[in-house]
């Protein structure tokens, strides 16, 4: 299996109390178990029943030269109507190009290009929920500061959004946003590097947050400040600490949304997840023993998490957001690898997640059904050595639409490069 056993684990766990010797030991460890345990042969593996497709060969179009890649896990390539899928392309190590794939057309063709993107989660490219599939939002850099363009698909800009977007709500009319200066001082591989003078790395935390933004208007207010966040129940851990938050999610229809609180002090890393309105009111702490990761909505009131209780330890819940009840999910099955990016498919039948690279630095890609338990492996793929640290490249799996297809990230083939996985018949 080549998985990490618990007592790597709990050394892993104890290393959270020193943050920066985590990141020595983590990289100096997975390098001699690569050597030792990795198969120099080995790139991918596939399920039979499933089929690997890049962006052109999906699109039947002229195979395009560079790296391509998506982003994140908790937004989808896709077009509504499934005809197009919009990516990333690397330009220069400056700029990324945003680039249009249409199924219909046979064509690509680059609608923007932004300097103001990551590694993670690119330029938080995405489809503008209700413009009909024909508009794209992206974050960039104008006149030095931080924004949002609104593109159609004939590469006409439509609108600038004075801010940049983290998360967009259902109705396609507001956004909700975070410093990313502070995150590119506190967590470079999600922050944005650009010059920008609407955003500061170290403004007061009173002046730091949440900002909701209307995105027909522009205008925007600051609606959950990170000193609200520490007197919540404060922690002694937060003493003399460096606050952040990151990867805000809305609910399916928008009615509230999760976001996470980490800080990082003497004492090492913590981490804290919390639920709200749409409007940053009702404010709700829902995990709160140092480790939360990554989550994804069920519904409007469930959230499937991976976090730490002292109850059962590190594993994936499902929570509620209303009530804080939770339960297991996958226990023994969907967890035996650890952390993952984890999401329900569209009918919330199936969760899609993967795994961090194990000793011999394969990824999996797994499929669990919910109602039977049952765990099926759907791939494995190569991380090479050099895709570490802020470099490397998570699978991070993104249902299509109609749930027949998952697109993830991966540098099985030596270079950063996006796929379509055809699913269809495994989920029927």
């Amino acid at each position: 299996m080549k998985a990490y056993n618990l007592l790597e684990r709990n050394l892993a766990q104890f290393l959270d109390n020193f943050p920066q010797l985590k990141k020595i030991a983590k990289t100096t460890y997975q390098n001699v178990n690569y050597w030792y345990c990795g198969d120099r042969n080995f790139k991918l593996s596939l399920h039979p029943q499933v089929q690997l497709l890049t962006p052109s060969q999906w699109a039947k179009t002229p195979t395009e030269s560079g790296e391509l890649f998506f982003g994140y896990y908790d937004k989808s390539p896709w077009s509504q109507d499934m005809f197009r899928t919009v990516f990333h392309r690397l330009k220069n190590k400056f700029q990324v190009e945003i680039i249009v794939y249409d199924k219909q057309k046979q064509n690509s063709q680059i609608v923007g290009i932004s300097s103001t993107w990551n590694l993670q989660q690119g330029s938080m490219t995405q489809w503008l929920p209700n413009s009909k599939d024909r508009k794209v939002i992206f974050n960039d850099s104008v006149e030095g500061k931080l924004v949002a363009r609104i593109v159609s698909l004939d590469g006409e800009e439509e609108r600038i959004i004075p801010l940049p977007i983290q998360t967009i709500h259902p109705n396609g009319k507001e956004a909700v946003t975070l410093n990313y200066k502070r995150l590119d001082r506190l967590r470079s591989e999600y922050g944005y590097s650009v010059v920008a003078s609407n955003f500061s790395s170290d403004c007061p935390l009173s002046e730091d947050g949440i900002w909701l933004i209307n995105l027909v208007s522009g205008q925007s207010k600051l609606i959950i400040d990170l000193d609200t966040l520490i007197a919540y129940q404060p922690r002694a851990e937060m003493s003399n600490s460096e606050h952040k938050v990151n990867h805000i999610l809305y609910s399916p229809r928008g009615m509230r949304f999760v976001f996470m609180h980490r800080w990082i002090g003497t004492q090492g890393k913590f981490s804290r997840i919390y639920v709200a309105n749409s409007d940053g009111s009702n404010l709700k702490l829902l995990f709160d023993e140092r480790m939360v990761s990554h989550y994804s909505w069920h519904d409007e009131e469930n959230l499937l998490v991976w976090a730490r209780t002292k109850q059962a330890g590190d594993r994936y819940y499902l929570i509620n957001a209303v009530t804080g009840q939770w339960q297991i999910i996958g226990k023994g099955r969907l967890d035996l690898y650890g952390d993952g990016h984890p999401s329900f498919s569209p009918d919330r039948r199936w969760i899609v997640t993967d795994t961090y690279p194990n000793r011999a630095r394969q990824q999996h890609l797994l499929l669990y059904e919910v109602e039977t338990e049952k765990l099926i492996e759907i791939g494995r793929f190569l991380e090479p050595l050099q895709f570490n640290g802020a470099r490397r490249c998570d699978l991070h799996p993104r249902w299509s639409p109609d749930g027949q297809a998952i697109s993830i990230d991966s540098t099985h083939e030596g270079k950063r490069m996006t796929y379509i996985l055809d699913i269809s018949s495994i989920v029927g």
